[in-house]
């Protein structure tokens, strides 16, 4: 046990015996002997062989006992009683409430250090919920919690990986640095490497050192430079989403109150990482992907609105599967499935992404019909990017295709624009729905403009 002057025993219990005892007294030591403090009437003597037994030179009789902490000796107390002395054995009683103090001072010190940890704990899950709970994206929540992590703990390489559909492996979501905890891979199986040794436990693991753990495989140690590394899981309800990882090559190495933090910021982002799915989940189609019309509304109406304001222009392109009800009867579902997510992955793929400044929206208006939101695109310019999807459409080869008119999957698309065909939501859909009418009564496989 390391000693320091926080632990020593309070020589100021030894004040009320300085007048009760003849003949007798007490010295307190730290634990390497010294005196810290005299009291009633020793022999007069502080020397170290007046403090070393059975008797000193002045002919008192010397006992010497250790005084304990939590295991640990934290000073000595030596009582001095000269020969025929009448003063009461307290010796024991004395060592007792020494030790009791210093225990006390003990447990009131760490009791504030718990305390103080706990308020910075604290402090820190405040500050990330405040920006981490508002996100109902499940990209930028990952995004953000790697943020937290990195921020917090002051590390290097950072990784966020959740488990996939199929519960038998993780992907990663989010990093920042070099992704040492799947030595760079984007995917691991459960129970590969640290990662998913955690994901498939469910527990938290601290690496001091990982060039000698038994879990970094040669492979994979590589890829992590030497270090340290925190893992810890994901859970919601003691369901596990996925692993979040911390990585540092500099520095000391992680401490339990690094991995308690983490933790802590775990499970804040498990319950934000939940919710963003439970959101995603009530504005997606489960079977294209795409947004749904209510969905699709909403963000329609808030994008009319700021394109009123910067004098904008915003264009629809509305289209649906020609004969799609003939391709269910002739390839049944299964297969009319498989083109709803085909067409769907051919608009996504021409369309601008999310990561672009102003991206594009799609969504699945229902059945075989879906809609796409153009912000900033005049009438002319929509019309070029509903003919090009149309024409990917015509000529991807999709199965069961060839019992199809013609021989071939086809859409009929109607573009319509704000403020050109319309200057409000319901109508601007109306009037894209309109031109996609036309479009079927002109033999289908065209775009009509409104």
């Amino acid at each position: 046990m390391t000693t320091s002057p926080v632990l020593l025993p309070d020589p100021g219990l030894l004040e009320p015996f300085n007048d009760s005892l003849k003949g007798a007294g007490f010295v307190l030591t730290d634990p390497g002997g010294k005196a810290l403090r005299v009291a009633a009437n020793p022999c007069g003597g502080w020397d170290d062989e007046c403090l070393v037994g059975p008797l000193c030179p002045h002919g008192w009789s010397v006992r010497r006992a250790p005084i304990t902490v939590s295991g640990g000796v934290v000073g000595f107390l030596v009582e001095q009683r000269a020969p025929d002395s009448p003063a009461p054995d307290l010796f024991e009683a004395v060592r007792r409430l020494l030790a009791d103090g210093a225990q006390t001072r003990l447990d009131l010190d760490s009791t504030v250090a718990e305390l103080v940890e706990k308020y910075e704990l604290l402090s820190v899950l405040y500050d990330s919920a405040a920006t981490i709970v508002s996100i109902s994206s499940l990209e930028e929540v990952s995004q953000r919690i790697l943020d937290e992590a990195v921020q917090t703990l002051e590390v290097e390489y950072a990784s966020l990986m959740l488990i996939e559909e199929s519960g038998t492996s993780l992907r990663v979501a989010a990093a920042r640095g070099l992704r040492g905890d799947s030595g760079g891979k984007t995917s691991i199986e459960l129970g590969e490497g640290i990662a998913g040794y955690v994901a498939r436990q469910g527990k938290p693991l601290l690496v001091e050192d990982l060039s000698t753990h038994e879990l970094a495989c040669q492979a994979t140690r590589e890829e992590y430079r030497p270090g340290s590394l925190l893992s810890v899981p994901l859970k919601v309800k003691d369901r596990v989403l996925g692993v979040l990882n911390v990585h540092k090559t500099t520095g000391p190495p992680f401490r339990t109150g690094d991995l308690k933090l983490l933790s802590a910021l775990a499970d804040l982002a498990a319950l934000s990482i939940e919710n963003a799915r439970t959101y995603q989940n009530a504005i997606t189609d489960r079977l294209t992907s795409l947004y749904n019309y209510g969905y699709f509304k909403e963000q329609l109406e808030a994008s009319l609105e700021a394109a009123r304001k910067a004098g904008a222009t915003l264009s629809l392109v509305m289209f649906d599967i020609d004969h799609f009800k003939n391709f269910n009867d002739k390839n049944g579902h299964e297969l009319g499935n498989m083109v709803l997510v085909g067409v769907a992955a051919i608009c996504l793929a021409n369309c601008r992404q999310k990561t672009d400044r102003v991206p594009d929206l799609v969504a699945r208006y229902g059945g075989e019909e879906f809609i796409i939101m153009l912000q900033g695109v005049p009438r002319d310019d929509a019309f070029r990017v509903a003919e090009r999807i149309r024409r990917l459409v015509q000529d991807e080869p999709f199965e069961g295709a060839e019992n199809q008119p013609g021989g071939r999957v086809t859409i009929s698309l109607g573009v319509a624009s704000f403020p050109d065909d319309a200057l409000t939501s319901d109508a601007l859909i109306n009037r894209a729905d309109e031109a996609l009418y036309r479009a079927k009564r002109s033999g289908r496989n065209n775009v009509q403009l409104a």
